[in-house]
């Protein structure tokens, strides 16, 4: 238990300040804003406070060095009496306390009818300070309560030593109605401070606030999607501006994210309906004939192909959007176009089919991946052209025409001589599942041109397609040069 006591101090010490601490951003922001106001404030009033006071001992100890040189002055002229002359007098003498002490130790009070009998001495040190100090010193007086002096002490020729002090009285009561007048006006500012500063606050964080509310509204379920957004120029303005826009592509991607799920349950369903209904009559015996088993067989082997190639698609698209990028090495994209040239005429001989590639062209990047972007470009000719339709892949780089110190680019460009799209279908070509209209019954799942995008924003390129009906498809990859 002896052993737990320490932790469970530091523990409620730690809950205790956690209560105790504002939580809200307007609360910590006043709290600091008053601390430090605070703290202005009092080091203001100490330097005010120090500076006066050290004005007023300054001139009373002006004074009490004049009064101790007259006083002396007076004593050591020849027929000196026990009292002093009306020199003194004007001095003021009757505000400060005058004493000789003699060499054989007796003390004469020098002016006393001109003291107020109730005044208290001061309290003399043991032993005094040099004669003739310019300096004076401070010490108390005899009774509590009463004022400081400043004291004094010059040497006399025969006579001894003169011992002039000054009460402090109406110095440190001046310093104590300053002290009073600082300290009212410090928390007068520090509560007129809170007040404007908790209005400020309130008044500069209300949008904050707001948007919070909305934030939460729409972590809740709300269907809005937007916060309100204050003025464009302040950073809660640009706060408001960014959070809009980032629920925006969040709902945007939420969007895509459903569509794309509902268009791959469309395109899956079809051959595992498929794949159930040749399963199915094999259950029921109708396959009973050698020819219809081979037919089912042929039939089942190529949905499971049509999925395979749709799910090696789908898994590629989602390893490019949120996987690291893979190592990467330079790619000759030379090389890899005729390559793909030459197994697309394998497969398509009657396909007129042509390369014009620079040698040496490298780009930074996955081979593997590029090569799928070529075989997808070329399977997009296949598919969509008439038969003996004339297409030509090329290679080249480009060099920036208006900043020919920019960097240059690799530009891959397959062009064909078909039909050309559609302009309404343009803006969607690049879009995953999406196949145009008069392309649904045939063959592909829409996914091509998805991933020769995806290809090339994870290589740092752009791809663009320029068609016309009756003019034919131009898909140019623009790449950044590789080492």
């Amino acid at each position: 238990m002896t052993a737990r006591t320490p932790r469970t101090f530091w523990t409620a010490r730690t809950a205790w300040r956690r209560r105790t601490r504002p939580r809200s951003l307007r609360g910590r922001l006043l709290l600091a804003l008053l601390a430090l106001a605070a703290v202005a404030l009092i080091v203001l009033d100490v330097v005010v406070y120090g500076a006066l006071r050290g004005d007023l001992v300054e001139r009373t100890d002006v004074t009490l060095r004049a009064v101790r040189q007259r006083a002396a002055s007076e004593l050591a002229q020849p027929g000196a009496g026990t009292s002093l002359g009306n020199d003194v007098r004007l001095l003021g003498a009757s505000e400060f306390y005058l004493q000789v002490r003699r060499p054989d130790g007796t003390v004469r009070n020098l002016a006393p009818r001109l003291r107020d009998p109730d005044d208290t001495a001061p309290r003399l040190p043991d032993p005094l300070p040099a004669p003739g100090a310019r300096e004076p010193v401070t010490v108390a007086a005899k009774g509590p309560g009463d004022p400081d002096y400043r004291l004094l002490t010059q040497r006399v020729p025969g006579h001894g030593t003169l011992i002039a002090a000054a009460p402090l009285d109406q110095v440190q009561g001046t310093l104590h109605r300053v002290l009073a007048v600082e300290a009212a006006a410090t928390g007068g500012v520090l509560a007129l401070l809170a007040g404007a500063g908790l209005w400020v606050l309130r008044r500069g964080l209300r949008p904050l606030e707001s948007m919070a509310r909305s934030a939460d509204a729409i972590a809740a379920g709300e269907r809005a999607g937007r916060v309100t957004p204050a003025d464009a120029d302040t950073e809660v303005g640009r706060l408001g501006l960014a959070l809009n826009t980032m629920l925006a592509g969040q709902q945007a991607t939420q969007e895509r994210l459903r569509r794309f799920v509902a268009d791959a349950s469309h395109e899956l369903r079809t051959p595992v309906t498929a794949v159930l209904g040749y399963a199915d009559l094999h259950h029921q015996g109708v396959l009973a004939v050698p020819e219809q088993r081979e037919r089912a067989m042929h039939g089942i082997t190529a949905e499971a192909l049509r999925m395979r190639s749709l799910v090696d698609d789908l898994l590629l698209l989602a390893r490019l959007d949120s996987a690291p990028p893979r190592p990467r090495q330079p790619v000759d994209m030379a090389a890899i176009a005729r390559d793909a040239v030459s197994a697309a005429q394998i497969v398509a001989p009657e396909q007129p089919l042509s390369v014009r590639a620079q040698d040496g062209v490298l780009v930074h990047g996955d081979g593997g991946q590029l090569r799928r972007v070529l075989d997808n470009l070329l399977a997009n000719v296949r598919s969509h052209t008439p038969a003996g339709t004339p297409a030509q892949v090329t290679v080249r780089t480009d060099l920036p025409r208006d900043e020919p110190s920019g960097a240059a680019t690799v530009v891959v460009e397959v062009a064909d001589q078909g039909p050309g799209i559609a302009a309404d279908a343009l803006p969607r070509v690049f879009d995953r599942f999406y196949r145009a209209a008069a392309q649904r019954s045939g063959e592909g799942s829409g996914l091509g041109l998805a991933i020769v995008a995806a290809v090339a924003r994870a290589h740092g390129g752009t791809v663009d397609l320029a068609s016309a009906q009756g003019e034919g498809t131009r898909v140019i990859l623009r790449l950044p040069v590789g080492a």
